[in-house]
């Protein structure tokens, strides 16, 4: 049975946001805790990978997997306080927020910017891409010059988008200042890039700029491939919510359009708990450590459709945004223009194949 997703939110009710309204809080005590294992982890294990330069760099780079997982988890704290989500006050995570961004490789006021962008267009055609990979239409791509469908091919070979435009994204285009930013958060990517000057000075005259490359480069390999694959996951999977932008409905992007991706404990923790992202496109407020008590809270978050690993891993090749029919669909070639049967859609959180209607009751 196929997920339908386009059609306007008829169950929805607005009782979703007295629902969700307990888990908006932030517990200082979680929020800390988080916040002082993680990032003291994350220490402990980047000088465990100098070490290990001594031993083997096979030993170095398996240490780096969960370095790197490290880096995702912290990225999602800055993620956090972007929204206002990880402490009350709105200083404390401005200032935590810039500083687990220096770490995650992410300008947060840049970065904050864009992806609140993202939030409030998330699933609209006409807006298909904003904050957020880029994103042709299937019209859009038949009409373009060669040139662009080349480049627009190569862009999204998997290889190419995960590895190194993960690469060029986190190392190189975020070290420039967006146009039309304001001056705050134009002083913030500079104060940034003036860090990271410091501590590349500051690690070859202690280890040598070699070793720390050795140490460094694998951890920003594999945290972007992780990021980047969550992020695309999300958003990308068969029945994914599309509308035009004058029939969007806010809570069908964020239930019908934002994956339940089901990672195991491990891979959880590493995430954030970000793969409840559909609850977290409804309620942005509500901290990561509370996305999974909000999910397993409330009845009608139980009910959205749910997507695996594998799933996730298999639809890459949604690479095109269908116009007319608003779905995700492969390059011209690979799919055929009439009506056809859809493969199944994710199993339903409850495990029968079917897809409840996202009933708040």
């Amino acid at each position: 049975m196929t997920l339908s997703t386009n059609t306007p939110s008829e169950t929805v009710e607005p009782r979703w946001q007295d629902a969700v309204k307990p888990f908006r809080q932030p517990i200082l005590a979680k929020t800390l805790f988080q916040l002082i294992t993680t990032t003291v982890a994350f220490f402990v294990m980047w000088y465990l990978m100098y070490l290990s330069l001594d031993v083997s760099y096979a030993l170095t780079l398996l240490l780096s997997v969960p370095t790197a997982g490290l880096v995702v988890r912290i990225f999602i704290f800055s993620h956090d306080c972007g929204h206002g989500a990880f402490f009350k006050s709105q200083k404390a995570n401005d200032i935590v927020g810039f500083w687990t961004g220096v770490i995650a490789y992410t300008p947060y006021l840049q970065w904050r910017a864009d992806h609140a962008r993202h939030h409030k267009t998330s699933g609209q055609i006409e807006e298909r891409g904003t904050g957020y990979f880029w994103c042709m239409g299937l019209q859009e791509f038949n009409d373009s010059p060669w040139y662009v469908r080349a480049y627009y091919r190569f862009y999204r070979h998997p290889f190419i988008l995960f590895t190194i435009g993960g690469l060029w994204l986190f190392i190189v285009e975020f070290r420039f200042v967006h146009k039309g930013v304001d001056w705050r958060t134009r002083r913030g990517v500079y104060a940034q890039n003036l860090i990271y000057a410091g501590i590349i000075w500051g690690l070859a005259s202690t280890i040598g700029l070699w070793n720390a490359f050795l140490i460094q480069m694998p951890i920003c390999v594999v945290s972007a491939i992780a990021g980047l694959w969550l992020f695309y996951a999300q958003h990308h999977y068969e029945g994914s919510y599309w509308a035009p932008k004058a029939e969007w409905s806010f809570e069908d992007s964020a239930l019908k359009g934002s994956s339940y991706l089901k990672l195991g404990p491990i891979g959880q923790w590493f995430a954030g708990n970000i793969n409840f992202h559909h609850i977290h496109h409804l309620a942005p407020k509500v901290p990561n450590y509370r996305l999974e008590e909000a999910h397993n809270a409330v009845p009608m978050f139980n009910r959205v459709p749910h997507i695996t690993s594998w799933q996730a891993w298999k639809w890459w090749n949604l690479r095109l945004v269908d116009e007319a029919n608003c779905k995700w669909v492969d390059f011209p070639e690979h799919h055929k223009q009439e009506v056809v049967e859809e493969p199944d859609a994710p199993e339903a959180v409850t495990g029968t194949g079917e897809h409840a209607a996202l009933d708040p009751a």
